[in-house]
């Protein structure tokens, strides 16, 4: 029996429009003052008649995005231990406790967290909880809305997405992944035939800007050891700073997606890759926090997963890398 996560299942979607909540009048006057209560000790401003905006500028709930995923990934009869919701922008109802909600909403009833400022590194920090956890299944919900309702020190994401993928610590439970595409204008399911499992979990912090390049290549040259036949995924922050990253399958995360660009590229990638599985390395820079973090899967019925040496090359030296066991504040809240 393997041990260690399996990536399961994954759906993800990009949402049009303003989350439906905002339709309750009373609402949208609650998460108005909430909002200006939050934002006037930094001397920022939110506008008076704030949602009385046209429709498609207003923004959405973390809960209504993820409560539509949640379905796509956990079937009824297959309960979730440990739920992780990461993000990094606020949405437009700051003021409820949604890990929580979507604890209720989810199978199984998990423990839930909810992590926030750690930028792109959350979703990377929820998988180390869900792996530290011990649990049989762990769902990481990854989401991003694109309204604030005052400006910003950093540009807001370009779309509303939201992605959810299931994790289970078994390989031998008989479970499979979904293989169809959601119903026209819902969740996206992507198909992940056995699964990929997690073989290397790896977060640096304190890493300058010049140096993340450097660091960089060095992850991904050992998690690969040279081999031809593994796939890397790069977020957009990460690519930005390390342009010579190069390779015909290196795939690149958009641009204004911090949350969810590296995670949507991987789907993508995986689900190209169906007919002929290959592993894959994934790798983003949180430059706000300088946080680097890295994460190599394999199918899950792969005997050589990446991040091991094949018996050829047992005897070739290991780049030695800095700071591997540096964990950034998970920042659980």
């Amino acid at each position: 029996m393997e041990t260690g996560l399996r990536l399961l299942r994954a759906a993800r979607r990009t949402f049009t429009g303003p989350a439906a909540l905002l339709g309750d009048p009373v609402l949208r006057e609650r998460a108005a003052g909430y909002l200006a209560d939050l934002t006037r000790p930094y001397g920022l401003r939110v506008p008076g008649g704030l949602f009385d905006a046209p429709a498609a500028a207003l923004g959405q709930s973390y809960g209504e995005m993820a409560a539509e995923l949640i379905p796509a990934v956990v079937p009824p009869d297959e309960p979730v231990d440990l739920l992780v919701l990461a993000f990094a922008v606020h949405d437009m109802l700051p003021g409820r406790a949604t890990a929580a909600y979507l604890s209720h909403v989810c199978p199984g009833t998990p423990m839930s967290f909810a992590l926030c400022d750690q930028g792109s590194a959350a979703a990377f920090t929820g998988l180390r909880i869900a792996r530290a956890y011990g649990c049989r299944r762990a769902l990481v919900l990854t989401v991003e809305q694109a309204v604030l309702p005052y400006d910003a020190a950093v540009p807001v994401p370009a779309r509303h997405r939201a992605v959810a993928m299931l994790y289970d610590a078994l390989a031998d439970d008989g479970a499979t992944g979904g293989d169809s595409d959601g119903a026209a204008g819902g969740p996206e399911l992507i198909g992940l035939g056995g699964g990929a499992r997690v073989t290397a979990l790896r977060q640096h912090v304190d890493v300058d800007a010049g140096d993340v390049a450097a660091l960089a290549a060095a992850e991904v040259g050992e998690l690969t050891a040279g081999r031809t036949d593994v796939a890397v995924v790069l977020g957009a922050d990460l690519a930005a700073v390390w342009p010579g990253h190069g390779g015909a399958a290196v795939t690149t995360g958009p641009r204004r997606q911090p949350s969810t660009g590296v995670w949507w590229a991987l789907l993508d990638r995986l689900a190209g890759d169906a007919a002929r599985p290959r592993p894959v390395v994934v790798a983003d820079y949180e430059p706000g926090l300088n946080y680097l973090s890295v994460v190599a899967l394999a199918p899950a019925g792969r005997s050589e997963p990446v991040g091991e040496r094949r018996a050829d090359e047992r005897e070739q030296p290991l780049v030695r890398l800095r700071g591997t066991d540096g964990d950034p504040d998970p920042g659980a809240g």
